[in-house]
């Protein structure tokens, strides 16, 4: 067995300087671990793919309980993302591991989306689309009596609402 000095150097625990840029890591367990100098109990995330833990701070403790439980047996075997970021550290800005819950994946390609039943957009799938009756059509539908002296409009009537427009190119 060969001795290396540099085996000596590493630490067992993730650093913001051990990632340039964010990995996935799969959570294998959760321990107690005394570190720091003052030697504080804090939550160590050991994973599958990486021996080196990672030490909970508040922040990324409280993402993985969000996302997974408090439980931290329930943590084991899910995917995090840890990624480098400069965080305020009493006031100064430091390199920082950050964890974030990747999204879970969409089963798109297995099956495609069913069709919506009903109609949607401008608030149609709000409410349930009665079609008329069959003896009841558009043109023996009852007429308002407002409306039933005008003609009807076609679109481009409708749309010419003869708006004043006033060019202020002039006055520039």
């Amino acid at each position: 067995m060969v001795l290396l000095a540099s085996d000596f150097d590493k630490s067992k625990y993730l650093k913001a300087e051990d990632l340039k840029a964010e990995k996935k890591f799969r959570i294998k367990a959760v321990t107690v671990e005394e570190v720091g100098e003052k030697k504080e109990q804090k939550l160590v995330v050991w994973f599958t793919n990486d021996e080196r833990g990672l030490v909970l701070n508040k922040t990324n403790n409280r993402t993985i309980r969000n996302a997974f439980g408090d439980d931290t047996k329930a943590w084991e075997k899910m995917i995090i993302v840890i990624f480098p970021t400069m965080v305020d550290m009493r006031g100064k800005l430091t390199p920082g591991l950050r964890v974030r819950i990747p999204p879970p994946k969409q089963a798109a390609a297995a099956a495609p989306a069913p069709k919506p039943a009903t109609p949607s957009g401008n608030g149609a799938g709000t409410a349930a689309v009665k079609p008329l009756p069959a003896q009841q059509t558009a043109a023996t539908a009852p007429v308002d009596p407002e409306l039933e002296d005008e003609p009807p409009k076609s679109l481009a009537e409708d749309l010419d609402d003869e708006i004043p427009f006033e060019s202020r190119t002039a006055d520039r």
